[in-house]
């Protein structure tokens, strides 16, 4: 996708489609994520405690099952949760992550995420990966990425899959 503007546009058509479920439109909103961000994966993650589950997956190299559980320690999201907004490394063997366990065990240069928040509260991230480092990420990348999380999160609301989140569901 060429501008901020046009990213704006697929997302908010992917949103507004009636031909399309839920699941399809989040597989849909994550392909395009992917296209915007040059990225080769994708991932819809349900954070539960500590652990980190895959939700949903769109990956040009290897596919996650949706069920597959990490500690979410040892995924990047664990900083995305933190800063609780839109955050990205374009070269995360060169930042302040290099050492953490996802660099370690994945080698993914390319990371940009946000947290998928339901009635306010934390419910999961939304990511997009790859294993080559790319051009910094702009405001304009991170604005994308906050709408395009959100309209994750409504369609997870959408198809029953986010209705609430438990008190005994807390992210830890």
């Amino acid at each position: 996708m060429e501008n901020s503007s046009q990213a704006a546009a697929v997302i908010q058509a992917i949103a507004e489609c009636r031909d399309l479920l839920p699941q399809e439109k989040i597989r849909h909103l994550l392909a395009s994520g992917n296209e915007l961000f040059k990225t080769s994966s994708a991932l819809v993650s349900r954070v539960q405690g500590s652990k980190y589950v895959v939700e949903y997956c769109v990956s040009q190299e290897a596919e996650v099952d949706p069920g597959t559980e990490f500690s979410l320690g040892d995924t990047y999201c664990v900083h995305t949760l933190r800063s609780e907004a839109p955050l990205a490394f374009h070269q995360a063997g060169s930042s302040e992550i290099a050492g953490h366990p996802c660099y370690d065990m994945f080698r993914l240069e390319t990371y940009i995420g946000a947290p998928v928040k339901i009635g306010g509260a934390a419910w999961g991230t939304v990511n997009f990966t790859a294993i080559e480092a790319r051009e910094p990420f702009e405001e304009a990348d991170l604005e994308m990425m906050a709408a395009l999380c959100d309209a994750v999160a409504s369609e997870l609301v959408a198809s029953g899959q986010a209705a609430s989140v438990h008190a005994g569901d807390k992210v830890t």
